[in-house]
């Protein structure tokens, strides 16, 4: 078994990327997260250009804010995933069509309203 070896700079940049586009999706400024979860701009500015990871609760507070899990931070860097009802249903929509993947949106909004 191959195992390949994930470098702090890997780490940065999947980070860095994954957060900017969930601010820019958001269509948040740099400022105005920065600023929301008090750090300054310059240390925003550095995570997403994966110079910087800043701390535990600086992730953290962006995984907050942006509404994002901590999982998706690393999703891109791991090979290993746990195998759960969850990400057993994620392998089954992904190979869904458009279509499907709102059929199935509509039958689970009808479930979760009656039962």
């Amino acid at each position: 078994m191959l195992i390949l070896l994930i470098t702090n700079n890997d780490v940065l940049k999947t980070i860095g990327n994954k957060i900017k586009k969930s601010r820019q999706s958001k269509k948040y400024t740099q400022e105005y997260v920065a600023e929301n979860i008090e750090i300054s701009t310059d240390l925003l500015r550095n995570i997403e250009n994966g110079r910087n990871i800043g701390s535990v609760p600086t992730l953290l507070n962006l995984c907050n804010f942006l509404e994002i899990s901590p999982n998706c931070l690393f999703s891109e860097l791991l090979t290993f995933q746990e195998k759960t009802l969850d990400t057993d249903l994620k392998t089954y929509i992904s190979k869904l069509s458009k279509e499907n993947k709102e059929f199935l949106k509509e039958i689970i909004i009808h479930i979760d309203k009656n039962y």
